[in-house]
């Protein structure tokens, strides 16, 4: 069912606002907000923007707006993330191999750290296909047509789900055997080419010396991409390359990097046939299989989710900031909330790197108060990540779908919903517990919802209309 409105509240940058039960919580979201926002720049020649690069750089680069851009929708930065990934989508070409340009400065020029001419170059292979994946959230979280009608950000994802796939031998057939060192002129060498094992790196681990044949962080964010052109750029039939790509993309995870003796994921295949389940010390990259959604058996869910649950502050900021909202997503919330704590701590080594204060603003909503949107449909989703029944926590001004929302949990137990927009808003509640009777809007109710089991905890929910400047209150209880 659509509900598409073209109605768009005006959005003020920042006005987003989190308070809780538990103080420390509101100093993380402070924090994590205010740093934010100080990376915000406006005025350069690429247009808005916001740094998403080591510190200094003055430049954002590929994968690590991929990752910031749902904290930056938060605080209504759409603006600055629409260009940011339209410059990302206008560069992809032919000279490059299909590559766009890793890093990108705000002189609106390829960083200079990371680039010498179009044959030599650094380039991590998922950028193009985490690239899509953050196009396809944002549209999802904003309803910008923009994402799925202009034609540079098409040829960007034709490009890459097509000829990017066959210029470097991407496709689930080839991805196992494909080599490791391609694309280069005749002539190049390690000597005279910078970047000669770095232009074309099969994964995030930059640490492989050039051997490392596939990584599985490259596979999950290619599944990813996958279904979102088959979804989303082919989705009136049944069957498609990219479809089918997907589902062998998902056989070569699960059966091919699935160690069923060890009871875990190897990380990397390197070009002799070898395998390796770590990369060192706090640089775990299975956590990928979560964030792109690529794993549903429990066993492999729960193997991942213990790697990381167990050495909880024990990975490096770019992986750690990941955590907290694949944690409260499956089903861990007291793992997520220390993460938002642990992350926002004076003493965590490198808070400051960009990438940290946003993931944590974006984990906020996605993660703790379990908000996901689908906006062509004007469709919002929430399950609180609070299991403490006593807990509360409320965000106010949030913009999303292009409307303004506050949403107040409290345990699991009670959600509002306060429509702030001129438009009917429909929104899916999940609240923990099978109860014969609930609350709507304070009014007794026989159930009437679904049932559905989130990692053993029983949830019920609702299809509700939220009307224009209207409050909807979903409880268990007569008088929350």
């Amino acid at each position: 069912m659509n509900h598409e409105s073209n109605q768009t509240e005006p959005i003020q940058p920042g006005a987003v606002n989190f308070v809780s039960f538990d103080g420390e919580l509101n100093d993380a979201w402070s924090w994590a907000k205010s740093k934010a926002l100080s990376y915000v720049r406006h005025g350069d020649a690429v247009g808005p923007w916001y740094e998403a690069a080591l510190p200094g750089r003055e430049a954002f680069c590929m994968r690590d707006v991929s990752h910031q851009c749902s904290g930056a929708a938060v605080l209504g930065l759409n603006e600055e993330n629409k260009n940011m990934l339209f410059r990302f989508a206008e560069n992809i070409s032919e000279s490059k191999d299909w590559c766009s340009y890793w890093e990108i400065n705000k002189d609106n020029v390829p960083a200079a750290v990371d680039y010498k001419n179009d044959k030599d170059f650094w380039y991590n292979l998922p950028a193009n296909f985490d690239v899509i994946d953050a196009c396809f959230r944002m549209y999802l979280w904003t309803g910008d047509p923009s994402y799925i009608k202009d034609p540079v950000f098409l040829n960007f994802y034709n490009k890459t789900l097509n000829e990017y796939i066959e210029r470097w031998d991407l496709s689930a057939d080839r991805i196992l055997y494909r080599e490791r060192i391609m694309n280069l002129p005749e002539e190049a060498t390690p000597e005279n080419h910078h970047y000669y094992d770095k232009r074309g790196i099969p994964g995030y681990h930059e640490g492989g010396g050039g051997k490392m044949q596939t990584g599985i962080d490259l596979l999950a964010v290619q599944y990813a991409a996958f279904n979102w052109g088959h979804y989303r750029l082919n989705k009136d039939e049944h069957n498609s390359f990219w479809l089918e790509e997907a589902n062998k993309i998902d056989s070569i995870i699960q059966y091919v990097f699935w160690d069923s003796g060890q009871k875990c994921f190897n990380t990397i295949l390197y070009e002799d046939g070898s395998w390796d389940n770590t990369m060192g010390k706090g640089q775990d990259l299975s956590h990928t299989l979560l964030h792109f959604n690529a794993l549903e058996d429990p066993v492999m869910i729960n193997t991942v989710l213990d790697t990381y649950s167990n050495d909880k502050d024990g990975f490096i900021i770019e992986i750690a900031s990941h955590l907290p909202d694949i944690f409260f997503r499956y089903g861990r919330p007291d793992d997520g909330i220390y993460m938002l704590k642990y992350l926002t701590d004076s003493t965590t080594y490198r808070r400051e790197y960009p990438e940290n204060p946003f993931s944590v603003v974006g984990a906020f909503i996605t993660g703790l108060m379990g908000l996901t949107a689908d906006a062509p449909g004007n469709l919002i989703s929430t399950f609180s990540g609070l299991d403490d029944p006593d807990a509360w926590a409320m965000v106010s001004d949030l913009p999303l779908i292009g409307k303004r929302i506050d949403l107040l949990h409290q345990g699991r137990h009670t959600s509002v919903l306060q429509n702030h927009s001129a438009d009917t808003i429909f929104w899916v509640p999940h609240l923990e517990g099978i109860l014969n009777t609930w609350y709507i809007n304070g009014v007794s109710s026989e159930f009437y919802g679904q049932v559905n089991d989130f990692y053993g905890i029983a949830v019920s929910s609702w299809y509700l209309p939220v009307s224009p400047h209207s409050t909807a209150t979903v409880s268990a209880f007569p008088t929350p």
